[in-house]
């Protein structure tokens, strides 16, 4: 089975955290994207928040933590894995969906599950709950 390998960012403010609904499939996925070239993960989700989350949102590098990888079907994809390298941080300034996103989400952990891409649902935010990052 192919495996896709991704970064992801996991913004979280008031128990909520920042999701993307993108304009190629149904299910909302993280922040981020896969690596291009020889771009390190912190090149990557600045080059993936610009891109996504628009021109004013600033990745607060400083904020940036490695929180774990997590592995699970691909959103939008058939017989496709997803290995997903998951940071948290923090944003600065407005957001605002663009490039592939349709729109901006902030889920919280009581709202509908079947909403979310499997690698969320199944992996990260169980997580996130476990961890404390994220409340039911």
């Amino acid at each position: 089975m192919r495996i896709i390998y991704k970064y992801g960012l996991a913004i979280i403010k008031k128990n909520k955290i920042l999701l993307c609904e993108p304009f190629a499939f149904k299910d909302l996925i993280l922040p981020g994207g896969i690596k291009e070239g020889e771009e390190s993960y912190c090149e990557n989700l600045i080059r993936e928040t610009r891109e996504e989350l628009g021109e004013n949102a600033e990745l607060d590098i400083k904020s940036l933590k490695y929180i774990g990888n997590f592995t699970d079907y691909a959103a939008g994809r058939e017989n496709v894995l997803v290995e997903i390298e998951l940071y948290i941080g923090t944003i600065k300034g407005g957001l605002k969906a663009s490039s592939e996103i349709k729109d901006l989400i902030w889920f919280s952990p009581k709202d509908d599950k079947a909403i979310l891409s499997a690698i969320i649902r199944n992996k990260i935010l169980p997580f996130l709950i476990k961890q404390k990052y994220l409340s039911e």
